[in-house]
């Protein structure tokens, strides 16, 4: 707790400019209690999370992202090509982050918001131990410290290799701090995203 309120005094500081280094990775609760506060937590409060793990729509969730990306894909070979960000919010996060795993499509930036992939319990129920996409050049993950959803804000120490991942905190004043369109709109977020896409920040 008192690292989560550190990392989020810093985040309401001036932002940091290119480079600034990822969080440190947060103490964590007890496995115990951090599995009954999942479990307790998307049964009561977040239904599409629990519809997701514990409610069998994960494969109809997942093949709705590879049919986006395969879209995505032919409206970039018409295009002539391109940077392809992909960006994944809240349990959808889970869904992208195991189709680019399985599929290893090369990806430019991959963004995750208010993702729980940071929790053990999470990566306890992925299809192959975590890891940065094959296809994956970059990957962001942001979150706010009071994300329910994003138990654990740091993924960079889970997933290999390390130099790939950054994690920010971000303020997100949205309900349940939460919202896609606020992390979207923060500058840690968009900047990056805007780059990539080549686009003034």
């Amino acid at each position: 707790m008192a690292y989560l309120a550190e990392a989020l005094a810093l985040a309401e500081e001036p932002r940091p400019g290119p480079g600034a280094e990822p969080l440190p990775s947060a103490p964590s609760l007890a496995r115990p209690g951090r599995t009954a506060l999942f479990r307790n937590l998307v049964r009561r409060v977040y239904q599409d999370v629990h519809a997701y793990f514990l409610g069998g729509a994960g494969p109809a969730v997942r093949q709705a992202v590879a049919d986006a990306l395969d879209a995505a894909e032919a409206g970039r070979a018409a295009d002539g090509g391109g940077p392809l960000v992909v960006v994944g919010h809240g349990p959808g996060s889970v869904a992208a982050y195991e189709v680019l795993a399985e599929r290893g499509q090369p990806v430019d930036l991959f963004v995750t918001i208010g993702s729980p992939l940071g929790s053990a319990e999470v990566q306890g129920c992925l299809a192959a131990p975590p890891a940065v996409p094959s296809g994956t050049a970059l990957w962001l993950n942001a979150s706010d410290a009071r994300d329910l959803v994003a138990l654990d804000h740091t993924l960079r120490p889970d997933f290999a290799p390390p130099g790939r991942v950054t994690d920010v905190l971000v303020r997100n004043a949205s309900a349940h701090h939460h919202g896609a369109a606020d992390y979207l709109r923060d500058p840690l977020v968009r900047g990056p995203v805007h780059r990539v896409l080549g686009r003034i920040a």
